[in-house]
């Protein structure tokens, strides 16, 4: 787990009139309210007194957030659990906690900077008594206190250096070992340090579980109806993808002819989505049509139109999906599947801009953007001599190789975080959250059907769960029991048929050889898994369990 993986919906779960983080619960409060309180707690235990208190509370808050922590993620390094703490405080809106510097030498010293924007501590001080002659975000240093000393094992210190409330651009502190300070910290140890205080800031905590979040749901139902028309890759941080996404943007606003290439489900789709919305063509529509799911014969009908009487059944004149798509983007999925007799048109239709439809003898002009797509390899499908050189080279101007997901491993709880959205929205669920510990199962699965495989085992998930919460035992056995054992790594010594058919055959045995079920944690159709069942030589019957 790395730090920038945490997300707030998946870290806090309501329910029953609760909140709760890791089993802990939370209570929300006014930031004016918590302002008058700091303010009754200065005039009635002096300024040193509220010191001491807020500063424990604080300590305590830092050491319960620590152990959550613990308890829900395994961390990839010490470094990830520490940083964790700032994040925890940005996604609950305390402040905005930026680590400047974190380290531990080769002695185990302990050393950390931290710099803290519109820090809620300094703006309720501002509000209640004006600026302040001293530092005031006496919270924070106690939570980034006790969240380390959580951490490493033993007692931690931090001192703010600069204070908003001062006038000072930011909030900032310095955090050491305890025994790596000087006499600065001797006057102020007892906040830290003392018993008396730490009952009192326990009897206070039990009202005091400060969580400040902020929940828009006006906002989130707006990124739900966008979601329902588009997908997001702001948070996409794969170097591969990012590769991807720089080619995507800086092709988009030419009409030069684009070949998506890369497996079944990696998105490609939504590639030539996003590329048709930053095109100049995004005001009209994007027509998209899968070549490899149409007989030749309607293919044709489908693509270039009929005419009236132009074969048997055709009563009326039909408009083909290049015409419908005039003025907009073309995108031809699996165009490695359509006849040497297509091929032709097709190229025609690229060098000319014109077309004719079935029945007819009269060219139309049409002005379309064509994006293709296809799972297969057209280098070897050209030296087979079932697809036109002169087609391939017209449509891979631009030639984009998507990767596959296993590739792009630090993408995957993006996606998942995006696909969930989709998946509220399409199934009108209300608040669908995932447990944090189906992280580690999603980011340690391989996942050799792309995302397509990842958003049907999300949904499936969605269908399955309890009060719109996914937990680890809603997700597919064979997602939850992968070993990544030898036996089940993708080694690149195998083939992608070898690959395909080993993982096809562990999600039927984690059905118990249900093939609809198995089809659609798969994302194919069930005739294409009984096709391929049959190329495996396991055609047995539908209530057979497969082994």
């Amino acid at each position: 787990m790395k730090v920038e993986d945490l997300s707030l919906s998946e870290l806090v779960q309501f329910s029953d009139g609760e909140v709760t983080i890791g089993g802990r619960r939370l209570v929300l409060h006014s930031m004016d309210a918590f302002a008058q309180f700091r303010r009754d707690l200065i005039e009635s235990a002096g300024a040193d007194g509220a010191r001491s208190i807020l500063t424990r509370f604080g300590y305590f808050w830092g050491e319960a957030d620590a152990a959550a922590m613990q308890r829900m993620f395994h961390w990839d390094t010490l470094e990830e659990w520490l940083r964790a703490g700032p994040r925890l405080h940005t996604l609950q809106g305390v402040a905005k906690s930026h680590v400047v510097a974190l380290s531990i030498d080769e002695q185990g010293k302990f050393y950390c900077e931290m710099n803290w924007y519109n820090s809620g501590e300094a703006v309720e001080h501002l509000l209640q008594f004006g600026p302040a002659a001293h530092e005031v975000c006496w919270m924070l240093v106690g939570y980034a206190s006790g969240y380390s000393s959580h951490c490493i094992g033993r007692k931690v210190f931090f001192l703010e250096q600069k204070c908003a409330a001062k006038g000072d651009p930011l909030c900032s502190a310095v955090g050491k070992d305890s025994d790596s300070w000087g006499s600065e910290i001797d006057t102020i140890r007892h906040y830290f340090e003392s018993e008396d205080i730490a009952h009192r800031v326990n009897e206070l905590s039990k009202a005091l579980r400060i969580q400040s979040t902020e929940l828009e749901e006006h906002r989130r139902k707006l990124s739900l109806i966008q979601l329902g028309r588009e997908r997001s890759f702001a948070e996409i941080r794969s170097p591969s993808f990012q590769r991807v996404l720089e080619m995507a943007d800086r092709v988009a606003p030419y009409d030069t002819t684009v070949l998506l290439t890369g497996e079944t489900g990696v998105g490609k789709e939504v590639l030539a989505d996003h590329i048709h919305r930053l095109s100049g063509r995004s005001k009209n529509q994007m027509v998209t049509v899968n070549c490899g799911a149409l007989p030749e014969t309607l293919l044709d009908s489908e693509l270039f139109g009929h005419r009236a009487g132009a074969f048997t059944g055709a009563s009326e004149d039909h408009i083909g999906l290049f015409e419908r798509a005039d003025n907009g983007t073309i995108f031809l999925d699996e165009i490695g599947d359509i006849s040497q007799a297509l091929q032709v048109k097709l190229l025609r239709v690229l060098q000319s801009r014109e077309l004719m439809r079935v029945g007819e003898s009269t060219p139309r002009k049409v002005n379309v953007r064509v994006i293709a797509a296809t799972n297969k390899n057209l280098e070897e499908a050209m030296s087979a001599g079932t697809f036109r050189s002169d087609l391939f080279y017209r449509l891979g101007v631009v030639q984009i190789l998507v990767p596959p997901l296993r590739e792009r491993v630090s993408d995957i709880l993006a996606l998942a975080r995006v696909l969930l959205r989709r998946i509220e929205l399409r199934l009108d669920l209300s608040q669908l959250t995932m447990e944090p510990r189906c992280l580690d199962f999603l980011t340690s699965y391989p996942w050799p059907g792309n995302v397509r495989e990842l958003e049907n085992v999300l949904e499936r998930a969605a269908v399955m769960c309890e009060k719109n919460r996914i937990r680890p035992e809603d997700l597919p056995a064979h997602i939850t029991s992968w070993s990544g054992d030898p036996e089940h790594v993708l080694s690149t010594t195998r083939s992608l048929a070898d690959v395909e058919r080993h993982h096809i055959l562990r999600v039927l045995e984690s059905t118990g050889g249900k093939k609809v079920l198995s089809a659609q944690i798969l994302g194919i159709s069930t005739a294409t898994l009984w096709r391929k069942l049959k190329e495996f030589a396991l055609d047995e019957a539908p209530d057979t369990p497969v082994r």
